[in-house]
């Protein structure tokens, strides 16, 4: 268990609709059914990596927005973790991606972001360039 890094904005591409002070919930408490989680878990992912009882956050805004890209009509929030902070097993670079119980909504940085508005190989690049770019800035300051 880590606490958010002093300083540090945390952020969630998530579902559309949230406004501040909403709570953003797991996907097994919400239902939604349209997640990365259960797509990881369809794929094979390992309950352990891929929990539908959590909420993943990251540092990095445009990480977020490619997740929020992938959301039918997702949106992009900051957001303050509703408790402790677990380290994402399935980032690979230390500080960017982490997992809580919930999550308030701080602000809406984008209401919808839309995947049809790049191409998919655009969208890894950005999703690569802004893990790297959160890693760096993640540097020494790892949650912890």
């Amino acid at each position: 268990m880590t606490t958010s890094p002093p300083g540090v904005r945390l952020f969630h591409g998530g579902v559309p609709g949230l406004r501040p002070g909403d709570r953003v919930l797991p996907p097994i408490a919400t239902g939604v059914e349209h997640t990365l989680t259960g797509t990881a878990q369809a794929l094979g992912a390992s309950p352990e990596h891929a929990r539908g009882d959590r909420v993943y956050v990251t540092i990095g805004r445009d990480v977020a927005r490619v997740y929020a890209a992938v959301k039918p009509d997702g949106a992009l929030y900051q957001v303050e973790p509703d408790g402790p902070l677990e380290v994402d097993p399935d980032c690979e670079v230390p500080g960017v991606s982490f997992a809580c119980q919930a999550a308030a909504v701080v602000r809406v940085i984008d209401p919808v972001v839309l995947f049809r508005d790049r191409p998919f190989e655009a969208w890894v690049r950005l999703l690569n360039r802004a893990t790297e770019a959160a890693g760096a800035l993640a540097g020494g300051r790892q949650a912890g």
